[in-house]
């Protein structure tokens, strides 16, 4: 149990399973380990407390058991030489666990990780290059490796729980900004286009979070949050996505640099898959939300896996995930290249018809005008802001002993 609030504290927690790397007791200082390594520290005070990120984890979680024992076992480690046979009793307890939290109130605790293990893609969707920081104070090296290359590594799990909490902070918070700003868009510009979502990405979205959740709470995605059926239904989605990317462009590769007739484009966008130009709004609303929720599913259902068997170096987890993002932001940039290609065309109106009946002109160029106007705000949502993204994430312990995560300091 943490009894030293009043001490600024870290830990360094390697993420590999090998032993050899991290002798006990060195501090966090000189030369970085050769092994991928997260810093974990935790101090007393307010800071943070005007920025939660989603609900709080009761004091039973996963993830609250997770940092007990690490701060049981950094404060052991600063005392090993003058309390010897509490040494042996905290190691038992990190092995087999002892079922406390012991957390105490007003602590802030930050998890900073060297790398994101297969999710850089994610992070990226943010903008800009993810940062790390390290704790305030100082920090000692805690060995996570047992004597044996099966034995438990406590600081994996956490290191994971760690890495799926920052890329859910970074990928919603951008998806929730580039969808605001695509549905006031095509509200401004385009009302009697549909934006209504499908309900399978709803559904997905909640689902997520349920996963997300549980992962904190309980280690694991139990069968009820229903995961795979939203794979199944964002595998279907992404499909159909991938089909309206490449009708797409095949419309833009075709566009004139110096203008095309607005009624031939808007035509020719509506024919892929048969939509029609007033869903065509929708539709690129509904591709993007698509591919960063399966994007998010990915990297939440491979994490799921590595929980379940604690020994398993964090290491293992960009071969599971790496390609699968990669591939998916891709198409994200598909599409914002697209539409960016769409708003810099110009549009010009059918000067044949034009000629017999004059006020098509103003028509057709009132038309021509909004078109011009959502292509540019749809590209500019779909463009990176400056990020938050970061390899660190803080969690802050209430009086209560229930965790809230905090968003990273802007």
């Amino acid at each position: 149990m943490l009894r030293h609030p009043d001490h600024t504290s870290g830990v360094v927690l390697p993420l590999d399973a090998r032993s050899g790397e991290h002798p006990a007791g060195a501090p966090a200082t000189g030369p970085a380990p050769q092994r991928p390594a997260m810093i974990v520290g935790w101090w007393a005070g307010q800071a943070g407390s005007a920025r939660p990120w989603g609900d709080a984890l009761p004091a039973g979680s996963a993830l609250a058991r997770h940092l007990a024992r690490v701060a049981a076992w950094g404060h052991q480690e600063r005392t090993r030489n003058e309390h010897q046979h509490r040494e042996e009793r905290t190691r038992n307890e990190h092995q087999h666990g002892d079922g406390r939290t012991g957390l105490d109130g007003g602590l802030t605790f930050r998890l900073s990780l060297p790398e994101a293990f297969g999710a850089e893609p994610l992070l990226h969707l943010a903008g800009g290059a993810p940062g790390r920081t390290d704790p305030p104070g100082q920090g000692v090296l805690v060995p996570l490796s047992g004597p044996r290359q099966a034995a438990p590594v406590p600081g994996a799990p956490l290191g994971l729980m760690a890495l799926t909490l920052l890329t859910e902070i970074a990928t919603t918070d951008v998806q929730n900004r580039v969808v605001t700003d695509l549905t006031a868009a095509v509200h401004d510009l385009a009302p009697t286009a549909p934006t209504r979502l499908d309900a399978r990405l709803h559904a997905a979205e909640e689902t997520l979070r349920a996963a997300q959740t549980a992962l904190l709470e309980h280690g694991t995605v139990p069968e009820e949050v229903a995961l795979g059926t939203a794979s199944a239904n964002l595998s279907v989605l992404r499909h159909q996505t991938v089909a309206h990317l490449a009708g797409w462009e095949r419309v833009v590769e075709g566009l004139d640099p110096a203008g095309g007739h607005g009624t031939a484009v808007r035509d020719a966008l509506g024919e892929v898959g048969r939509l029609g130009w007033a869903a065509f709004p929708g539709a690129v609303h509904a591709a993007y939300q698509g591919l960063v929720l399966d994007a998010r599913r990915v990297f939440i259902a491979a994490a799921a896996q590595p929980l379940r068997v604690p020994e398993r170096s964090l290491t293992g987890l960009r071969p599971l995930v790496e390609a699968d993002i990669v591939a998916r932001a891709a198409d994200v940039v598909r599409l914002r290249r697209i539409i960016t290609r769409l708003s810099i065309t110009p549009l010009t109106v059918r000067k044949r018809s034009g000629a017999m009946l004059p006020h098509l002109i103003a028509d057709q160029a009132l038309d021509n005008a909004r078109t011009q106007a959502l292509f540019t705000r749809m590209a500019a949502a779909l463009t990176p802001a400056p990020g938050q993204a970061t390899y660190d994430v803080e969690i802050r312990t209430r009086a209560s002993g229930d965790l809230q995560i905090l968003r990273p300091t802007p």
